[in-house]
């Protein structure tokens, strides 16, 4: 086998990480990408690895062509202190994937099947142009891996050096958890050794998806000591250029003339830091920091998260902004959120604020929010409502909403309809959903012999409640023969969702019963597993109140329950075509409707914003597994 003489040790404290490079697709080696690596080839290698480095203690071994990972072992080589002979490496090879151009294939529709871009592809490939043939096998910048005992999905993103958020959602995973056998598809991508120049900088050839801000982050610098050393203009950069890379000590000369110009938003206290230190620090003075930060003293504790620069400066720049800013921006091939920011005339840190990111990181097809939109809508005032908890929920002030709605008294009442003008924020930092409204209308109903309020409401399909207040009826209201009663109809628009797997993300007041109604008999998925059973809705107000169908409906759910248990679990409720993000447990009790089906008693299932009957208030257990159903969480 040959390898380049570049290679790249990562040393950590009870060894070291060794990444070889091998010449790129024209070396013996790369025609076994997407094959499995025969034994003798991981003894080849490991021999290569104790012959040319005998006194390092190598954990694992990486092999790189092209910038990307074909294949990681792990090994136990021998050091300067033992001569015995070393033990034999953990045959787990990890193979970078391939796939067989078909008919009708292009380079943008296997991007998208493997949630890639097509900068990658043709990058890995080493592609001049986009034809691709019927036949042609291409390298997919994608290793299967076979979870371990004792891997976490943070161990598998330092290992391959891809982010968390990437590597779940190359998966369609809405949670970190994962389990030995597992399979996961890693998205790789190891830069090309750097080059020495014997200045103050090492040469750096681009990769996809590499941006000015991911470099710097990288390598320890900042973005102005990059575009200073090679005398940028923009921030543009394209894939194969090769660019300088400030060391390190010249780096801290540059931090420190940047700090002056440049101010973080946010600064967390650490121990010895006091106002007047931390205002030398960023060039400010203690008054305005006090200022910034509403301190009516200059005592500060160790954790505290103080204000450094004026907020305001991440907002949208409008000014010079030649381009329509959409609110809501799709991901596409070549983007980076540096990128994205220039185009619409925003910044890096303020994108990273409004769609909740930690990294720099995107991804293919993701929804990024570009600007906060001021709306005003209408709130239906619940059981357990108090005008402070509104108004948190929605960011705006009580005094916001007294003003609006002309309220003389923090005084509300059920079923009252509420005005609320503040700021969308985006449902989730991974995916901002752009919702569609929904519609009412509404018809007539002549009272016949044997109509009553309740069975009226459950033949339309709406609460008796609602009936009631749209016919200004109580329930001790008669009902007469020939009588015109109104009756609202929902048209509920259908939802963007995350992903095919993830369901609808409707609310359960305004959108979801109107959905689900009482009677409705519907299918539910477990999330998780995947098994699915029939069940009925068969009661129930401030949430779904269901029955299975069948005792076969029955067996299922204990199954996967482990029997009648309380415990939440993420579902997908189908109904009539539709997928509505859910969570559901599995404990009957009280009123029962169905005989013969294996229980006494009901179940509840809640949708987003539902609340229990016994005091009206929103269970947090189920909202968080209604957000893993919608993929929000």
């Amino acid at each position: 086998m040959e390898f380049l003489h570049k290679y790249k040790v990562e040393h950590h404290q009870d060894g070291a990480t060794l990444i070889l490079y091998v010449s790129d697709f024209d070396t013996e080696f790369a025609t076994e990408l997407g094959t499995e690596v025969t034994n003798n080839r991981q003894k080849e290698i490991s021999s290569y690895a104790q012959r040319r480095f005998p006194n390092l203690k190598i954990n694992t071994i990486k092999v790189v062509a092209g910038g990307f990972i074909v294949c990681m072992f792990s090994f136990s080589g021998i050091s300067s202190k033992t001569t015995a002979k070393a033990a034999e490496p953990d045959m787990t090879v990890h193979t970078a994937l391939t796939y067989t151009v078909k008919s009708g294939d292009s380079l943008s529709v296997i991007a998208k099947r493997y949630n890639i871009t097509t900068n990658e592809l043709t990058s890995f490939n080493k592609l001049t142009t986009n034809t691709i043939r019927i036949g042609q096998v291409l390298q997919l910048p994608l290793i299967k891996y076979t979870v371990k005992s004792g891997d976490s999905l943070s161990v598998i993103a330092k290992a391959y050096s891809v982010s968390i958020d990437r590597l779940k959602a190359q998966n369609n995973m809405n949670s970190d958890v994962i389990f030995p056998g597992q399979t996961l598809n890693v998205p790789t991508s190891i830069s090309k050794p750097l080059e020495d120049t014997g200045t103050n900088a090492t040469i750096y050839t681009i990769q996809a998806g590499d941006s000015l801000s991911v470099l710097a982050k990288r390598f320890g610098t900042t973005v102005t000591a990059i575009k200073s050393e090679n005398n940028l203009t923009t921030d543009f950069i394209t894939i194969g250029q090769k660019i300088n890379i400030p060391r390190q000590q010249h780096v801290e000369s540059q931090k420190q003339t940047e700090a002056a110009d440049t101010l973080p938003d946010l600064y967390t206290v650490v121990s010895g830091d006091s106002l007047s230190v931390i205002a030398k620090k960023f060039n400010t003075t203690v008054q305005e920091l006090m200022n910034l930060n509403l301190l009516t003293n200059t005592t500060i504790i160790v954790g505290q998260t103080l204000k450094i620069s004026n907020p305001t400066t991440n907002e949208p720049n409008t000014v010079n902004n030649n381009v329509s800013t959409p609110t809501i921006y799709s991901v596409v091939a070549g983007d980076t959120l540096s990128g994205i920011a220039k185009r619409y005339g925003l910044t890096v840190s303020y994108l990273k604020e409004i769609n909740k990111l930690h990294t720099d990181d995107i991804f293919l097809g993701q929804k990024l929010q570009l600007k906060e939109q001021q709306s005003q809508q209408t709130y239906t005032v619940k059981s357990g409502d108090s005008l402070s908890q509104i108004a948190k929920n929605f960011g705006v002030t009580i005094s916001d909403i007294m003003s609006l709605n002309s309220l003389k008294s923090e005084l509300i009442f059920v079923g009252q309809t509420l005005l609320i003008k503040g700021t969308v924020k985006p449902e989730t930092g991974d995916q901002a959903i752009e919702r569609k409204e929904n519609t009412v209308s509404y018809r007539t109903h002549t009272v016949v012999s044997g109509d009553n309020i309740w069975n009226l409401s459950v033949k339309y399909g709406i609460p008796q409640a609602e009936l009631l207040r749209a016919n200004k009826l109580t329930t001790s209201s008669r009902l007469s023969i020939g009588q015109k009663l109104t009756i609202p109809v929902h048209q509920i628009a259908v939802q963007e969702t995350v992903s095919e797997r993830h369901g609808e993300y409707l609310d359960w007041w305004t959108e979801a019963q109107y959905v689900f109604p009482i009677g409705k008999t519907v299918t539910i998925t477990d999330f998780q597993t995947g098994k699915s059973f029939k069940i009925k809705r068969t009661i129930g107000a401030n949430h779904a109140d269901c029955e299975t169908v069948t005792t076969a409906d029955t067996t299922i759910a204990k199954g996967i329950w482990g029997g009648f248990s309380w415990s939440t679990r993420p579902v997908i409720v189908e109904v009539d075509g539709r997928k509505i993000a859910a969570s559901m447990s599995f404990a009957p009790h009280d009123v029962d409707y169905i005989s013969n089906n294996g229980i006494t008693g009901h179940f509840d299932i809640h949708f987003k914003n539902s609340t229990r009957h016994k005091d009206g208030q929103i269970d947090s257990s189920h909202q968080d597994k209604v957000k893993i159903a919608a993929g929000l969480k």
